[in-house]
């Protein structure tokens, strides 16, 4: 497999992350992949989210 450079993962998580912030998107793989609902995201999920945010912006 090919490697991604440092540009193309960046782009690449940005396109995710809007992705997954749109409520049509989120709503077509939850019922997709027939997934439960979570309100709100565990702690610790929240904190490697948050740090790879903070990773992103350096």
């Amino acid at each position: 497999m090919a490697e991604i450079d440092k540009a193309k993962r960046k782009v690449i998580a940005e396109l995710v992350r809007r992705w997954i912030t749109s409520e049509v998107i989120r709503n077509y793989f939850r019922n997709m992949l027939n997934l439960p609902v979570e309100r709100e995201l565990p702690a610790e999920q929240r904190y490697l989210l948050e740090e790879l945010d903070r990773a992103d912006k350096e």
